[in-house]
């Protein structure tokens, strides 16, 4: 392993991108849908097909040949060797030896070995609450901090019915117990778990059901007529400040609209009852409703989430873990679980993140507590 500091930090990208960021060359290693739904300015989405990744740990495969989109695939070759390259993904936090075996470790050698000057971004650890150890990786920090470096596609926000190639991303915000100064977090899986049993891309077409009559999507299917008929959805709760409610004069649908951005600054919580009542009227009139924001993964899934919690007493856990058993990609930012965290504690509700032991191990959102929440799917709408 090279002897050259690995890392830069996301105060130092920032500079460098308002400078004009002309000698950098910027590489996204996470999920093709999750660089689709928000990516730093001008990166390159580096996400490598499961099926290539044995070759390519094997050093048989360039990196050129893993970027599927020509211009950009001429922009690696034509940049990588003279500019300052920079990668990041959603989890990884600081370097260490358990890094150097995941995408981003197998990547950032290979561009060692290649005499490029490479880096990854750094993340950070934040306390929630004192007991919590929020986990953002360098993507997620960027993005809080200097949200408006960032870029969205909102045509492609949403997968189609027929899901790609699996491709080996990162998973999304963790919350862990609070471990040692001394101890780190590791990566989700490491490139040869993944090589064994890669990371699952088919997610559902949108919009999402989680309830009989509840809807999890992003902002395209709120301006899709024949998928809101399919669903009999009438009611569109819209978690955004700006996206506009697309048949609000028509009569046709009853708008909310909740003015929040996707920022660590925004307090989501404050709308949590108004949005219960809408989704709880949606169903007293015995018809669909659909949460959405722009891409689908942080503000609609907390005004989810939050609904489960109160209505279904489900703790936070079970909740986050009902909803991404649904949806896998779901991603809010740490501010929001932080006030999902007040709200459990608001409703009086047990989780085991709320556990004040010393213990070591991590906390996951992937475990139910309450054997129940596998009962949900059957959950009648009246």
């Amino acid at each position: 392993m090279t002897n050259v500091t690995p890392s830069k930090s996301v105060e130092w990208l920032q500079l460098e991108l308002e400078s004009g960021g002309s000698s950098l060359l910027l590489l996204d290693c996470r999920s093709h849908e999750l660089y689709e739904s928000s990516h730093i300015e001008t990166a390159i989405n580096l996400a490598i097909p499961g099926l290539m990744l044995r070759r390519f740990k094997k050093g048989n495969i360039p990196i050129r040949t893993i970027i599927p989109n020509h211009e950009d695939k001429e922009k690696f070759v034509r940049r990588s060797n003279t500019d300052t390259v920079i990668l990041y993904d959603e989890c990884t936090v600081d370097w260490q030896d358990g890094a150097t075996g995941s995408v981003l470790g197998l990547l950032l050698q290979k561009l060692w070995d290649d005499g490029c000057k490479a880096y990854y971004l750094e993340g950070k650890l934040n306390f929630c609450h004192i007991v919590f150890k929020v986990v953002l990786g360098g993507f997620v920090k960027f993005q809080t901090e200097y949200s408006e470096h960032c870029e969205t596609l909102l045509d492609s926000c949403c997968p189609s019915s027929s899901p790609p190639l699996s491709v080996l991303g990162f998973g999304s915000l963790r919350i862990s117990s609070d471990l040692s100064d001394g101890e780190s977090d590791r990566e989700p899986s490491s490139a040869t778990e993944s090589e064994e049993s890669p990371l699952p891309n088919n997610q559902p077409a949108f919009p999402v059901q989680i309830l009989p009559y509840l809807y999890l999507g992003c902002a395209k299917d709120s301006t899709n007529l024949d998928v809101l008929g399919q669903y009999n959805i009438k009611y569109i709760l819209n978690v955004t400040p700006n996206l506009p409610n697309m048949f609000e004069h028509d009569g046709l649908f009853k708008y909310k609209q909740i003015p929040i951005s996707d920022h660590w600054s925004q307090n989501l919580s404050q709308f949590f009852p108004e949005a219960i009542s809408f989704i709880d009227e949606a169903r007293s009139k015995q018809c669909g409703v659909l949460v959405h924001c722009l891409a689908g993964i942080s503000r609609s899934v907390t005004v989810t989430v939050a609904y489960l919690m109160q209505r279904l007493n489900l703790s936070l856990n079970d909740a986050y873990d009902f909803v991404k058993r649904k949806k896998s990609n779901i991603s809010p930012n740490f501010n929001f679980m932080g006030q999902l965290l007040d709200f459990e504690r608001t409703l009086g509700l047990h989780s085991p993140c709320d556990n004040r032991s010393s213990s070591n191990e991590q906390l996951y959102f992937t475990t139910p507590t309450n054997r129940n929440v596998f009962q949900l799917d059957t959950v009648e709408s009246t």
